[in-house]
């Protein structure tokens, strides 16, 4: 029941990527752009059921860790390290889970999931848990407090 070719090449697409077109903006439908490298886009994700939950998205479209040389693949994991040490710093999450997956959207993002105090350890990582959606202006105040760790 995998995607057929068609589906697969028109989801890889870059003209038609929704990361492509979305991920520089300051706010998209799903996230909140908390900074920008010259390889990443940091975004802090609108479902907050696992508080300080991020991602970071390649700016170049790239499907697979695979296809990145040493030099961008090396670039890609420093940004996300970052991302996991500011979410630490913010957030004292117990632990960030990294996920990289793309296969229903093949651009490569990694997905940042703090676990807390309160989270199960023993229960898998589902990032559509929730959703949590934080008013605006909380959502807001946790991307600037991001932000300016971050930027430190």
């Amino acid at each position: 029941m995998w995607w057929s070719e068609a589906e697969q090449a028109a989801l890889a697409d870059p003209a038609t990527c929704g990361m492509c077109a979305d991920a520089d903006l300051d706010e998209n439908p799903h996230s909140v752009l908390i900074a920008s490298t010259s390889t990443t886009h940091l975004r802090l994700a609108r479902n907050q059921a696992h508080p300080g939950y991020c991602l970071v998205i390649l700016r170049e479209h790239v499907t697979d860790l695979a296809d990145l040389d040493a030099g961008a693949l090396a670039a890609f994991w420093t940004d996300v390290q970052r991302a996991g040490r500011v979410i630490g710093e913010v957030l004292d999450p117990r632990k960030v889970d990294y996920l990289v997956m793309g296969h229903r959207m093949p651009h490569l993002h990694c997905h940042l999931l703090p676990q807390h105090e309160d989270d199960d350890p023993l229960r898998n990582v589902d990032i559509s848990d929730g959703p949590v959606l934080l008013p605006d202006e909380e959502l807001r105040a946790r991307a600037e407090a991001l932000r300016a760790v971050w930027n430190r």
